[in-house]
């Protein structure tokens, strides 16, 4: 769990960490996230609600986590409930972290106020969430655009692809292979910053894992332009570094496999606010509700 506390500005102060494993294992998830809510709350009297991303399903009406597979003693707790009753004068919110750091995006990134998006974050695993119309879209039961869980060829989903574990295994596999070039040694750790620097130098190894990458991504991102009519994404997460070697195989996927409709004003950026996107999303939850962020966007 990261804390922080953050300005109608998107300013971000006095952020701390906390490990969820700990948690979990003294006390118990909820009953500490309730204590180090409080915490803050009795330093910062001025805290008028808090907002918290959480990497799972919620429930319709954002009381509960339905489904949170790290943390399964937390799924169907009211943690909302659990929160105001502790803290009575507080708002509380909750959203998916990737919905979060899409919101993030629109109200404090560098494109802040493109009426239309979706946000893709490459990492441990696929996240993504849209903007449609200035609204973010939940979908008709709140978990909609879980794209990285979208069926890919032979049953596998996206994220058996292109997640962060994978990817590794991926350049692994070729590396035992011999068919491309590479100065990444057999036993050496493969890490996305390796992955990065070798393709910089050109290496053919690294530049064809990010080629895959992409032909994956936009393999995926074709059916969901098809199903939500966007034609603006961003790419986030720690694998969005190698931003300028995925895109080039994307693009090219989308725009052979779509209509001039779709691709004529396709725009495909990197995400602005790197690791903060959550937090400030988090935050803008509570933000709307004091309509704090019309001069934000203005």
């Amino acid at each position: 769990m990261k804390f922080g506390i953050v300005s109608p500005e998107g300013e971000i102060s006095q952020t701390i960490r906390y490990g969820t494993e700990e948690w979990v294992k003294n006390g118990g998830f909820v009953k500490n996230l309730i204590k180090e809510v409080g915490v803050f709350l009795d330093t910062h009297p001025e805290i008028k609600g808090v907002g918290l991303g959480f990497p799972g399903l919620l429930s319709a009406d954002r009381k509960e986590v339905v489904m949170l597979a790290n943390i399964p003693s937390v799924n169907n707790v009211p943690i909302v409930q659990h929160l105001k009753s502790e803290y009575p004068k507080i708002v509380f919110k909750i959203e998916n972290d990737a919905k979060c750091a899409t919101l993030g995006e629109y109200y404090f990134g560098e494109n802040r106020g493109m009426d239309n998006y979706m946000l893709i974050t490459l990492g441990t695993g696929v996240g993504s969430g849209a903007m449609i119309n200035k609204r973010l879209f939940i979908g008709a039961k709140g978990n909609g655009m879980e794209i990285g869980h979208m069926l890919m060829d032979d049953g596998k989903t996206l994220e058996d692809y292109i997640k962060l574990s994978n990817i590794c295994k991926y350049a692994q596999k070729l590396i035992d292979e011999k068919k491309f070039t590479t100065t990444i040694k057999r036993d050496e750790e493969i890490t996305p910053k390796v992955l990065h620097d070798a393709a910089c130098a050109g290496d053919q190894l690294a530049i064809e894992v990010f080629n895959y990458v992409g032909h994956y991504l936009g393999m995926n991102v074709v059916s969901v332009m098809r199903v939500i009519d966007l034609d603006k994404i961003l790419l986030g997460g720690g694998i969005s570094g190698a931003f300028e070697f995925i895109v080039p195989s994307m693009r090219a996927y989308i725009e052979k496999s779509l209509p001039p409709y779709y691709t004529d004003e396709l725009v495909i950026k990197k995400a602005s606010l790197s690791n903060d996107a959550g937090l400030l999303g988090a935050a803008g939850l509570i933000m709307e509700d004091y309509h704090v962020l019309g001069d934000v966007l203005d």
